[in-house]
């Protein structure tokens, strides 16, 4: 009888372990199953922009990945705030993701929101950076054909030039700030939804200028229905080469880039999130990917939670810097 109720307890104790390992593989603070159902990213422009473009890209390579839907919801408005509260509110768990451009630093510095975005966020990785280019429209014969004209034209005649961004605080906004402040020009600011609307102004020549992604204005430039007038960036655009930067015609501090990245809940288990950093990493820079991303002026970044953070961070030093200088207003 001892021999056999050693065994019964050996076999017992076994039996928890197993249970043990199994209950630590499924729960909610693991990653070994993650994930094991529909993973959801939040998008806060309409269908058809750049983070949509970029969002939809990776969702397709995540779903291979993870053998997973990867769904892709657009949440427009409220300059991303709509977007943004949709996943502050969602279950800190890594199957609500948002993509974001700058717009979600100059929204947590600028408004008053009812959390504190980078308490409730954290950055998880950069997908993509992207020259911006300054350009009008050519809808009428008296439209600018080059900067210098743009300037000369605003200079002598304050305020009636007009230039749309997708939003207040927008990089685009931030840009077109700075170019007033280095050019000594007024410009009006006309803030739409994303840049279809944006898009859609310039062609009527409603609005006469914006910074916008290449992707976003290519069809266009090549109808003549826009005109590039400079890119941003330390060198020529490799897919414009005959587009000047900004350095090039003398105007200083037109080196940036524009990144667009993923963000989850601030509380959702650090095994999640390592794990949807090296898959959305593995994902940005396979072949597929990066091909699709480069045929739309994107270059692919990648790389760490940590690399990210240092990007955010230099945004938010742009943004404090345009409202030490009075021209960016808190809500």
């Amino acid at each position: 009888m001892q021999p056999l109720r050693f065994r019964r307890r050996l076999l017992a104790g076994l039996l928890a372990a197993l249970a043990g390992v199994a209950s630590a593989q499924t729960t909610p603070g693991g990653a070994s199953d993650f994930p094991n159902r529909v993973v959801r990213i939040v998008v806060p422009f309409p269908a058809g922009g750049n983070s949509d473009l970029i969002a939809r890209t990776l969702a397709a390579k995540l779903s291979q990945i993870w053998h997973q839907p990867v769904i892709v919801d657009n949440k427009p408005g409220g300059d991303t705030l709509i977007a943004t509260s949709e996943v502050v509110r969602a279950p800190a768990d890594g199957y609500t993701i948002l993509s974001d451009t700058a717009l979600i630093v100059q929204n947590s510095v600028t408004k008053k929101l009812p959390f504190d975005t980078f308490k409730e966020l954290r950055p998880l990785i950069a997908a993509t950076e992207t020259p911006m280019y300054f350009v009008a429209s050519t809808h009428s014969e008296a439209a600018p054909k080059t900067l210098a004209e743009f300037v000369q034209q605003a200079k002598a005649r304050p305020g009636a030039l007009s230039f749309a961004s997708f939003g207040t605080g927008s990089t685009g906004h931030l840009l077109l700030l700075s170019l007033q402040r280095t050019t000594s020009i007024d410009v009006t600011h006309v803030p739409f939804k994303g840049n279809a609307d944006v898009i859609i102004q310039l062609v009527n020549g409603q609005v006469t200028s914006s910074f916008l992604p290449y992707s976003a204005i290519a069809p266009y430039v090549a109808s003549g229905k826009i005109r590039i007038l400079a890119a941003t960036g330390p060198k020529r655009p490799a897919m414009t080469p005959n587009v000047p930067t900004f350095e090039e015609l003398g105007v200083k501090g037109f080196d940036a880039l524009q990144w667009n990245g993923f963000f989850v809940s601030a509380k959702t288990p650090a095994a999640v999130t390592a794990k949807l950093a090296r898959d959305f990493d593995a994902a940005i820079h396979s072949p597929e990917v990066v091909a699709r991303l480069q045929s739309l002026e994107m270059t692919p970044v990648g790389g760490t939670p940590e690399k990210f953070q240092t990007m955010v961070d230099k945004d938010f030093d742009l943004v404090r810097s345009a409202i030490a200088s009075k021209q960016l207003k808190l809500d």
